[in-house]
């Protein structure tokens, strides 16, 4: 399976991920923030990476996980 890369949704640190069978259970959390919330850097643009860091947690957590 592929490497992709992976962007923290609180903080914007970036690494690579290669996704499993439960890769919501296998990209941990952040090892700068600690938050758990993950996107492909691909599906993201300037605009959307603000409105996920500006957003309030309570409602971040209605999205799915990576």
């Amino acid at each position: 399976m592929e490497s992709l890369t992976v962007e923290c949704l609180r903080c914007g640190q970036s690494r690579a991920f290669t996704p499993g069978p439960r890769r919501h259970e296998e990209a941990g959390s952040c090892p700068r923030c600690q938050y758990v919330g993950w996107a492909y850097s691909r599906d993201l643009n300037e605009q959307t990476r603000r409105l996920f860091r500006e957003l309030p947690l309570g409602r971040r957590l209605r999205f799915g996980p990576v």
